[in-house]
């Protein structure tokens, strides 16, 4: 079984900025990165300029020396931390995008994957979908990424879990890859809309949804709205985009926020903002890509709309099975937020809670250094639900 896929495990220490590290193990985890030259880049890396000058610059060389799979992981991550208004930005995604398509061109001539487009608002929703190879499929999953994916990246696991004889419809919501750059399509959180969309397109009922990080969040707003979704996988703790975007700042400027939101005082909040970013690359290249991805002409409207990106509204209305994932040292989402989220599911069928650990190598933001071991624990879960609503 998963006889085409072999994921690497662990976690490598690249970089001391936990972002750029987090990214790096991302793109050699989930991209095909060679781990040795990674490290090497790495310690090229100071900053989000050199961030894009150190990665080109290794997918040049990738490329020119016909290692097309390192090279499509180092231009997609390239692109990940330039600055929306970048004029290399699309250029660099297009190159990276077109590549892993003609690289991967085998796969798609003889119909393993299947590629295709839903027809959504003004533009598309990109969709690679599998059925395994013999037999009905066990089961029929709908995955989708987070804030930052880009579907591309979840090819092998789309692959391990046809394998394990899955049908999987992988996608990009609005606010994601293709669906953002080339169709225009800005994120909502009204999840369900993009979801059915898909659903009606493929005649599909009775699946489970997987959502990984910010789609931890917005697989189980969809199961709110849509009873075809039966069984749900917030593949991240994910309770309040607000929450996590300010969690990583000091607890004054935390509160600050809080009470500047509270009584919507958009020019202090503007103020207080354009000062961080003006003081913090990192914090500059995040609220200018929010704004850009959420379609936010202010700070304050920025902060507004990601308000809007919380279980809590819907958690009531969600009544099916739930497995909800968590890493124990997340350094995007604090731990102690698994709680909050538990405590807030009180219609679900039922809730089974995992926690990785680093003993697991799976300790990182969305389980980066062991995806093997998370995939399992999902068709183990899966099955073990399915068959309690046969037998139960």
């Amino acid at each position: 079984m998963n006889k085409h896929i072999a994921f690497r495990k662990g976690t490598y220490e690249f970089h001391c900025d936990p972002n750029f590290n987090y990214q790096l193990n991302r793109a050699v985890q989930w991209g095909g990165g060679d781990p040795d030259e990674v490290q090497g880049a790495a310690q090229r890396i100071t900053g989000i300029e050199s961030w894009e000058e150190t990665m080109s610059g290794i997918g040049e060389k990738a490329y020119s020396e016909g290692r097309i799979g390192n090279a499509i992981a180092y231009w997609r991550m390239a692109e990940f931390f330039m600055f929306d208004d970048n004029p290399r930005k699309m250029e660099v995604y297009r190159r990276s995008r077109e590549l892993f398509y003609s690289h991967h061109k085998e796969l798609f001539r003889k119909g393993t994957v299947v590629e295709g487009k839903v027809p959504y608002e003004n533009g598309y929703l990109p969709v690679l979908h599998v059925l395994p190879e013999k037999g009905d499929p066990v089961d029929t999953i709908i995955l989708h990424g987070g804030y930052d994916s880009y579907m591309e990246e979840f090819l092998d696991m789309v692959l391990y879990l046809r394998d394990r004889g899955f049908a999987v419809y992988l996608f990009e919501g609005p606010g994601q890859g293709a669906a953002l750059r080339e169709y225009g399509l800005h994120f909502t959180h009204q999840w369900e809309k993009p979801v059915g969309a898909l659903l009606d397109y493929f005649h599909l009922d009775n699946v489970t949804i997987i959502g990984l990080s910010l789609g931890g969040m917005l697989a189980p707003r969809a199961a709110a709205f849509d009873s075809r979704i039966v069984r749900v996988v917030g593949w991240s703790v994910f309770t309040s985009f607000l929450d996590i975007i300010i969690s990583t700042r000091k607890r004054p400027l935390q509160l600050l926020v809080r009470f500047l939101m509270k009584f919507r005082m958009k020019g202090v909040i503007n103020m207080v903002m354009r000062r961080q970013m003006r003081k913090d690359p990192m914090a500059e290249w995040g609220l200018s890509h929010g704004m850009y991805a959420l379609d936010a002409g202010s700070p304050y409207e920025y902060l507004v709309k990601a308000d809007s990106f919380q279980i809590f509204d819907v958690a009531r209305r969600i009544t099916q099975d739930f497995l909800l994932l968590a890493a124990a040292r997340d350094h995007f989402i604090p731990l102690h937020f698994y709680k909050q989220e538990i405590d807030a599911l009180t219609n679900v069928s039922s809730l089974t809670f995992r926690l990785f650990t680093e003993r697991e190598s799976a300790h990182n933001h969305c389980n980066a250094g062991n995806p093997a071991l998370v995939l399992d624990t999902i068709a183990s879960w899966i099955a073990v639900v399915k068959n309690h609503m046969t037998h139960g």
